[in-house]
């Protein structure tokens, strides 16, 4: 049974398996930095375990008096 990430349609396989996902994730910020705020889908493919970040969608500098 393998454990693999996706992010932004990449595959990344498993680093060690004894790290956690928050861990993966955290290492894997260094790269890419939106990952912090990521969302995280895990999914079973066959006997694998996939594990995908997903960006969140933001408002960034949009206010509220946004038209």
């Amino acid at each position: 049974m393998a454990r693999y990430f996706i992010y932004d349609g990449r595959r990344f396989d498993d680093p060690d398996e004894n790290m956690t996902t928050d861990q993966v994730k955290a290492s894997l910020q260094d790269f890419f930095g939106e990952l912090a705020t990521a969302e995280v889908k895990e999914t079973k493919e066959g006997e694998d375990t996939v594990i995908e970040f997903l960006r969140r969608v933001g408002t960034k500098g949009k206010g509220d008096d946004a038209v």
